[in-house]
């Protein structure tokens, strides 16, 4: 009897240990590849926070930044661990809701956005925390619904708006449409088609 006890204590002890080794390599590698896994009670953040120099901050810019277990961002400033590599968030059941790069804290590259059922619902370009490059809206069977382009935050250029078979299309220039003038024709033209107009004499 007194033997079996002693087995089960020595297994016990066996098992603790094992776990213990296996959270600590854990723990090592994410601290060596500067990983952070943030659980929340409606999505996990699986992120990046490689060591970053000292940068110059814009403060018309936001800053994702990590500090007591949670990612936290603001205009123009941080404090504590810049966000910097691979960012991805997951919704409560496992399927991905976000996925893109963060640069010293900025956003940037391409990010997208998922639905819960895990449906494509649109994806932007970024440069160094503002929106400059081409982005596309999606509707609930993964087609293009809207695309455009940013530069600086702003829409410009072309954008493009798809219902049924037809195509809806704007231009932007710094984020204002651009209304397209009407042509005038010179004075002398217009005489010239008035008097092709009227009718000849009997």
């Amino acid at each position: 009897m007194i033997r079996q006890y002693i087995r089960i204590f020595l297994l016990s002890l066996f098992f603790v240990g094992s776990v213990g080794v296996a959270m600590g390599q854990n723990y090592e590698k994410n601290y060596l590849t500067h990983k952070i896994i943030v659980n929340e009670e409606d999505r996990t953040i699986v992120a990046y926070v490689k060591p970053v120099k000292q940068i110059s901050l814009d403060t018309d810019k936001r800053y994702y930044w990590f500090s007591n277990d949670r990612i936290k961002s603001t205009q123009g400033g941080f404090s504590g661990k810049l966000l910097n590599g691979r960012y991805e968030e997951f919704y409560a059941n496992k399927n991905l809701k976000e996925k893109g790069s963060v640069d010293k804290g900025l956003k940037a590259g391409v990010w997208k956005r998922w639905d819960e059922k895990g449906k494509l619902k649109d994806d932007y370009t970024w440069d160094l925390g503002r929106m400059d490059g081409v982005y596309r809206k999606y509707d609930s069977v993964g087609k293009v619904l809207e695309m455009g382009k940013y530069k600086n935050d702003l829409l410009n250029g072309k954008q493009y708006t798809y219902a049924g078979t037809g195509v809806k299309e704007l231009r932007y220039k710094d984020g204002k449409v651009v209304v397209r003038k009407k042509l005038r024709l010179p004075r002398f033209m217009g005489k010239l088609f008035d008097k092709k107009k009227k009718p000849k004499a009997a």
